[in-house]
Parts: structure tokens; sequence; C-alpha cells
């Protein structure tokens, strides 16, 4: 009687197959739940990527604003500069203060002046001429004040001072010695008269003459 099962066959077969759904229902349990984990730690590092990203994104705008807003001030910057540079040429500081002190160190006793006229020209000079142009731009010479513009052609502003004096003197000596002693002055260059003729109202030599200023040096 020990060897006669009394188990069906049936019923082993149905609790083998109950436990081999069983496992296989914790199988797929436990892979749901991996997926399940890996899909939130997926999204999640997605998140941190895009936090990230964006984070990243706002910096690069605040340095890109940061650099287009140092450039702007750095062209305003610039752009003073130069004006202060141009106004401070246009000037020419120093310059009627020198001729100033020339004409009260050349006049003799036996001259005087009634009139000064100060008169300054300013021309655009246009850039070197190329190798193949015919004719050169002329270079300015120690006379004149030469102003950068700051175009991208590299042209430059080129001014020229002279002074017309008309005065009278006892007599033509006076207006010769006045003359040489100015030319000798710092400063003074080209000195010409222009004309010279017996004054219909008092008993003077009524002159006019010119000169041309030399810029004086600019400072450090």
């Amino acid at each position: 009687m020990a060897d006669i099962d009394m188990i069906p066959r049936s019923y082993r077969d149905g609790v083998r197959v109950r436990r081999t759904l069983r496992r296989t229902g914790l199988a797929l349990a436990a892979i749901v739940l991996v997926a399940a984990a890996g899909s939130a730690a997926l999204r999640w590092h997605s998140a941190a990527l895009e936090r990230r990203t964006t984070t990243l994104q706002q910096a690069a705008s605040a340095a890109t604003a940061s650099q287009a807003h140092a450039a702007t001030e750095h062209a305003a910057r610039e752009r003073i500069l130069q004006q202060q540079g141009l106004l401070r040429a246009l000037r020419r500081e120093g310059e009627l203060a020198a001729l100033a002190a020339a004409i009260d160190s050349a006049l003799p006793a036996t001259a005087w002046l009634t009139a000064i006229h100060l008169q300054r020209d300013l021309q655009q000079a246009a850039a070197a001429a190329p190798a193949s142009a015919a004719t050169p731009a002329p270079v300015p010479d120690g006379r004149a004040t030469t102003i950068a513009t700051g175009n991208a052609d590299g042209s430059t502003l080129v001014m020229v001072s002279s002074v017309e004096l008309a005065g009278q003197a006892a007599d033509y000596n006076g207006i010769t010695d006045f003359l040489s002693n100015l030319g000798r002055m710092p400063g003074m260059h080209g000195v010409e008269l222009l004309s010279s003729s017996a004054s219909p109202t008092t008993p003077a030599i009524d002159f006019r003459a010119v000169v041309t200023l030399i810029p004086p040096p600019e400072a450090p």
C-alpha cells in the first residue's frame, strides 16, 4: 500500500501550474516595479537637466546682455574722449596767450595796433592717396593742427590759424622793427606786410600785416 500514490495527477499538475503562475506574477511585478522606478528616475534626471539647461541659458543671456552693455559704455567713452580731443585741438589752448605775449614784446615804442583779427581755416584732408594715384595728398606742415576725424577712411581735419594785424607807426622804421621782432617770436611764422600808407586823419602811417600761428606743443 505504501507504493500506491493516492494524490491524483491532475491535482499535482494544478499545484505546479499555480506555483508557476505565482512565480511568473512575482517576476512580472518586480519587472513593473523596476520599470516604474527607472521611468521615475529618468523623468527626475530629465527635469534636472532641463532646470540646468534653463539656468545656463539664463546665465548666457545675462552674460550677453552684460557684454553688450559694456560695449555700449565703451563706445560712449570713446566718443566722449574723441569729442574732448577734437575740442582741445580746435581751441589750440595757449595760442592766444602766446600771441598776446609776442605782440607785447615785439611792439616798439613808435608803433601800436588798432585791430587784431584772428582767422582759423578748417578743412578736411582726405586719407592718403593709394600708390596708383597720380598726385598724393599733401602732408600738412608744422603750421597746421591735424585732427583725426575717427572715420574708417582715415581722413583728418587740418586747421591753420592766422592773425591779421592793423596798426599805426610814427615812421616806417617802426613798422619794420615790429614785423622783424614779431617774426623772431616763438609760435609766429610767415610775418608779411600787406599794405602801408600815410594816415589821412593822423600824422602816422597805417599798416596791415598778417602772421601764421604755429600750434603750441600738446600737453603730455
